[in-house]
């Protein structure tokens, strides 16, 4: 009697590393939302480059969309505002983010120095992080009040009393702006270096130790080095936060007094939403975009180049 033999058992075809049947159960369910995240950030980018080649209003009968070329990037580049804004775009983000830096270096070395309440302190830094910007320039419009805030109070006790109040005056409403932000974010600098420092090797400080280095000498020379990388991330993130600043200047000012507190989205939101000359809007828009992507890709070549030659 010959004995049956037993036939291979089929298994199911495989197609890179996932089965057919998973591969399209994964783009069943992944697809919907792929899709709409493409919708989300496509659509607007295409649809604003094609009205800044265009000249269209909501409200002005001559601007109905027409085809003008590349008449609203030469005039951006003649455009004495914009100009002004960029300006003062680049003065907030780089003293801002400078000195929240500085600062969130300092809280950040002096919170890990604590024997105790470390938890403690890195909790309160959370405060003015998890507040919205909106409860931040109402908070803020009350200090820099001209009647009856606190930093007028002080201003008038150090002998520099401001007659149109602190918002009122060019002088001083762009510092308090400022002054704003710095409150705002130094603590998320300070929470990143904090994390960066206590996530270091202590071999290297150890033998910094035994070489007879102080504690300046160990942060400056060996601390520090090892926490550029995440140094310059969280400067790049806060940085391209700063360039959008647009609620709390709003609030705080509205762009004034006159026009030395307008930075460039608030331009931007002028010209599109009060003058509704839309299709400079978008040209502002898409040159603030693309400007951005380029900064931002060269922070990264450069941040990647030097690692790799370390």
């Amino acid at each position: 009697m010959q004995a049956a033999t037993s036939e291979p058992v089929s298994r199911p075809r495989r197609v890179g590393l996932w089965p057919q049947s998973k591969r399209a159960t994964a783009v069943a369910l992944q697809g919907p939302s792929v899709l709409l995240l493409a919708v989300v950030t496509l659509f607007p980018v295409l649809y604003s480059l094609n009205l800044s080649f265009r000249s269209f209003s909501l409200i002005l009968p001559d601007m109905t969309g027409q085809w003008v070329g590349t008449d609203n990037y030469s005039r951006l580049l003649t455009d004495g505002e914009f100009w002004h804004s960029v300006w003062l775009t680049v003065v907030f983000t780089a003293a801002g983010v400078t000195i929240e830096l500085l600062l969130g270096i300092v809280l950040a070395v002096v919170i890990d120095s604590l024997p105790v309440g470390r938890r403690l302190f890195t909790s309160l830094l959370l405060i003015p992080m998890i507040l919205t910007p909106l409860v931040i320039g109402l908070m803020y419009n009350f200090v820099f009040n001209a009647q009856f805030g606190l930093m007028t109070y002080v201003f008038h006790l150090v002998g520099l009393p401001v007659p149109e109040g602190i918002l009122g005056d060019p002088r001083t409403a762009f510092a308090a702006l400022i002054f704003t932000d710095i409150w705002e974010w130094t603590p998320f600098m300070a929470l990143i270096v904090l994390a960066g420092l206590q996530a270091l090797p202590r071999d290297p400080m150890q033998a910094a130790l035994v070489d007879g280095a102080g504690p300046w000498a160990t942060l400056r020379y060996v601390k520090l080095p090892m926490l550029r990388p995440l140094i310059l991330v969280a400067v790049l993130f806060r940085a391209a936060e700063a360039v959008k600043e647009f609620d709390k200047v709003y609030i705080l000012t509205g762009g004034g007094p006159g026009n030395s507190t307008e930075v460039v989205d608030l331009f931007t939101y002028r010209v599109s939403f009060a003058n509704w000359e839309m299709s400079y809007g978008a040209a502002l828009g898409i040159i603030l975009f693309v400007v951005s992507m380029l900064a931002g890709g060269a922070f990264f070549f450069l941040l990647f180049r030097r690692q790799g030659d370390s």
